[in-house]
């Protein structure tokens, strides 16, 4: 790769980065991280018998202190619900609410059935590779330059 390309290539990154101003504003005392967690919490529902905070954070790759924050403002709002874990009663599980699917529904599913028909004349091979390439250079770079 050349330097020229590099450039480019972290040009189009920013560009990119720029398309999340297309996601719809969320509830007013919401913020779109919140929207992320809750699509992160439904996506785990669909794997796990219960989903803890736990699973949230390593999902998303953040601390649990930072999870906690935002699930306790969702559940405030009433978009989530904390449990007891089945198996162990220091554990919490959280559970999407009707609120909580609801704006599951609307903001995340119904935008991006819209953006699929947004973006259908792009070949589906087209967009999987650039996905694929950009968690590619994404892991290379982080590599190098996030020292632990």
């Amino acid at each position: 790769m050349t330097p020229e390309l590099s450039e480019e290539y972290i040009f189009a990154c920013m560009r990119a980065k720029r398309t999340t101003q297309f996601l719809p504003d969320p509830p007013s005392g919401l913020r779109k991280r919140h929207i992320y967690i809750i699509k992160v919490c439904y996506d785990l529902s669909l794997e796990l018998d219960e989903v803890r905070v736990s699973d949230v954070a390593e999902r998303i790759n953040v601390t649990l202190p930072s999870v906690t924050r935002n699930i306790t403002t969702l559940e405030e709002k009433g978009y989530l619900k904390k449990e007891e874990n089945s198996e162990d009663k220091r554990v919490v599980n959280i559970l999407l609410t009707d609120k909580g699917l609801a704006l599951f529904e609307k903001d995340i599913y119904d935008f991006h059935k819209k953006n699929s028909e947004l973006l259908k004349d792009v070949p589906e091979e087209d967009v999987r590779v650039t996905i694929k390439t950009i968690h590619r250079i994404y892991h290379l770079l982080e590599k190098e330059y996030v020292k632990s």
